[in-house]
């Protein structure tokens, strides 16, 4: 037996006596038919009370039946749904509206069947049986996600036992291993570092009583803010903009959670990754500046691949959590969850090369961002990707220096980079502080570095906004190395790929990830007209991971040739210098984790299209279902990739999908023509046609490297 817990239950319950009679359909018992007008929240005061229904009066004799259906994380539905509940013999019940637990009565023995359909949802069926001596009997066979327990109520004075029977309903989007979905959130996506940091040093400026960073990589030196002006920013101006600067100027309480590399080596850390600003900080005691490193000490394996399962959770303990005035009820044992562990045997050749890759703040718990970018040199650029950019430079660079990047005469410190990041409002926020929580309280109690000058904190978490709310509707999900073992990243995009119907879009530093083209491909089967677009980055001969992207490329390229295209990007740069046009290409460093499906559903953060950022990496995503928003940003995505001539194009999927084809062909034609020429031309012999438009070029990945290892070390 469970503790008890408290559900959606006495709270909740208004059935048609508070909304209006219920009409009888010709049930001589009651009732066949009950509504429910609009949604009245998550919690509500009344008593639950027991009703007459087609199943039996609430003064006869048998067995007092609660019903609540719920999602999978324990919340009534705040959309219309039905629920129905037939007997053997066809005698039937009908609820109907904005479900809330209500209390039949079953009068006859036998065979009932529970069917429950909510917007969004996937609908189940729970068969049950009613004793000769009208007692609830426990099914053989049983849903994923149901609870039973048993109490006493009285009603109109008279004390009698009730059955409460709770179903929980999987989305057909969001990942149900993960966090409730959370409406009403205020979202700003970015497609480079300079937006990105100066709209979080806008935020930064307004902060009052705390701000919590975790990071993979950051330098104390980055500039989160610079100025084309370069020539008149003075040294202080300058390093009052980079993350030292900040941290050392904001108020409240700073914490920062830096991800350890290789384990727990403190020497290599402290020596070549911690600077020495930051290592002062974290070395002090009572500056409010409270900086710890986390290692990730999974064993990631060589050369095989582990098995994940994404169910391995309680649905009664979540009833408890959204539900607290039911912590009382006993729940019978109808769980057979087992904790989620990494339970594979570690072999000699694994290897601690997973790391704790979430890239996210907040500030006072109000606002919110989270993406694929550090607060490291080379996450910072401009939307253009221009080539030659002066504040791609080093903080100490002179203006001469900068200068020279602008004429074309020096190379820029850092090439082009495209990544992306989001800005979020409302309950979101909460859990990424929750997410920030559980990792610095793991830190403390195992007293990682530099845990011993950090401190525990508390949270006041929000209201979660519920029915018809302004905003997008918006999932926090992970993937979280032991002790917690959490995937809620793949199964999130695993339900976005199952639901495709028209387009997937895939931007991405890779595309390796076997797990995810198993899904891929078998949707491609399922739907004829699905189509495949992936933007990714050159894969070298070298590189060990080559033969995954390489799998990828081919499966996809044989099976679906007219459905599937990869494509890479370039930018380019082309000036007159001493009476030549001389042009400069450079691949554009592709950072992103990306996937847009259908302009219906975004996911986007840190998880890389890898099988080790899916299973062993400690990730952050954002799932976002709201088609209007979704599509208006892919649309800007496009827009961005084939270049401000063509930008009326990609409005429709079907026209940007023909546009990218001919535009990356015509791409490659023009780059090929001046690697003929020597990427230099006499003035006169120029025209505009040798001008790429956008950025998007082929990518083939030939089948053959140097060496490789296994799906999840990639």
């Amino acid at each position: 037996m469970r503790r008890a817990l408290v559900l959606l239950l006495a709270p909740w319950l208004l059935v048609a006596c508070d909304d209006g009679d219920p009409q009888a359909a010709g049930g001589a018992a009651g009732p066949d038919r009950i509504e429910f007008a609009d949604f009245k929240g998550d919690g509500l005061n009344d008593t639950p009370k027991l009703v007459d229904s087609a199943l039996g009066r609430a003064g006869d004799k048998g067995l007092a039946l609660e019903l609540v259906v719920t999602d999978v994380w324990g919340r009534l539905p705040d959309a219309p749904g039905t629920v129905s509940l037939v007997r053997g013999d066809g005698a039937s019940v009908t609820l109907e509206g904005y479900l809330r637990p209500v209390v039949l009565r079953l009068s006859q023995p036998g065979q009932y069947t529970l069917k429950a359909d909510l917007p969004g949802h996937h609908a189940e069926a729970f068969t049950f049986e009613v004793s000769r001596d009208l007692h609830f009997v426990r099914p053989a066979e049983r849903i994923r996600h149901w609870a039973l327990s048993r109490s006493d109520r009285s009603f109109g004075g008279d004390p009698q036992a009730v059955y409460s029977l709770y179903l929980g309903l999987e989305h057909t989007l969001f990942a149900a291993s993960g966090p409730a979905p959370r409406k009403g959130t205020r979202l700003e996506l970015f497609d480079n570092g300079a937006d990105a940091w100066a709209s979080v040093a806008l935020d930064l400026s307004e902060a009052v009583d705390h701000t919590h960073m975790s990071f993979w990589l950051v330098k104390e030196d980055f500039e989160l803010t610079r100025s084309d002006d370069y020539r008149a920013v003075t040294e202080d101006e300058r390093w009052d903009n980079t993350l030292l600067g900040w941290l050392d100027s904001l108020p409240g309480t700073r914490r920062l959670l830096l991800n350890q590399f290789w384990g727990e080596s403190d020497f290599i850390n402290d020596v070549a990754v911690l600077d020495d600003g930051l290592q002062a900080r974290a070395e002090a005691r009572g500056d409010d500046i409270e900086i710890v490193m986390q290692p990730n000490l999974t064993e990631v394996p060589y050369y095989d691949t582990l098995e994940l399962r994404d169910d391995e959770w309680s649905f009664i303990d979540r009833l408890v959590e959204a539900n607290p005035d039911f912590a009382e009820r006993d729940f019978a044992d109808t769980e057979d969850v087992k904790p989620s562990v990494y339970d594979r045997e570690v072999r000699w050749s694994d290897l601690q090369s997973a790391s704790w890759h979430q890239k996210f703040l907040t500030v006072d718990g109000v606002v919110g961002y989270l993406g694929g970018m550090n607060m490291n040199y080379a996450d910072w650029d401009r939307s253009a990707l221009e080539i030659f950019d002066p504040l791609r430079a080093p903080i100490d660079a002179t203006a001469a220096e900068r200068d020279a990047i602008a004429a074309g005469k020096a190379d820029s410190a850092t090439g082009p980079r495209r990544d992306y990041m989001v800005r979020v409002e409302g309950r979101i926020v909460d859990d990424l502080e929750a997410l920030f929580q559980k990792r610095w309280d793991l830190a403390l109690s195992k007293r990682q570095a530099y845990a011993e000058n950090g401190t525990p904190f508390s949270r006041t978490v929000p209201p979660d906004l519920r029915g018809d709310v302004p905003g997008s509707e918006v999932q926090l999900t992970v993937t979280t190395p032991m002790p917690f073992w959490e995937h809620s990243i793949l199964e999130g995009m695993r339900r976005m790929i199952e639901n495709a119907e028209q387009f997937i879009y895939i931007e991405d530093q890779y595309f390796r990830a076997p797990l995810l083209n198993e899904i891929i491909e078998r949707r491609m089967r399922e739907v004829p007209g699905l189509r495949l677009v992936v933007v990714t980055k050159p894969v070298g001969y070298w590189d060990p991971g080559r033969r995954w992207t390489a799998e990828a490329h081919k499966r996809f390229y044989t099976r679906f040739p007219s459905r599937y295209a990869l494509y890479q990007l370039r930018a380019h740069d082309i000036r007159e210098d001493d009476g030549e046009m001389v042009a400069r290409f450079a691949d554009v460093d592709v950072h992103s984790k990306m996937l847009i499906v259908d302009d219906a559903v975004m996911n986007v953060g840190s998880a890389n299209k890898n099988n080790r950022g899916l299973i062993y990496e400690g990730e952050a995503n954002l799932l976002i279902h709201d088609a209007a928003w979704v599509k208006a940003e892919r649309v800007k995505i496009f827009q961005r990739l084939v270049g401000a001539t063509y930008a009326d194009r990609v409005e429709d999927f079907d026209d940007a999908w023909a546009l990218f084809q001919t535009l990356a062909e015509i791409n490659q034609t023009t780059w090929e023509r001046w690697d003929d020429r020597g990427f230099d031309v006499d003035v006169e012999d120029y025209s505009d046609d040798l001008a790429p438009e956008g950025l998007l070029y082929p990518l083939d990945v030939p089948f053959r490297w140097w060496f490789d290892v296994g799906p999840d070390f990639a």
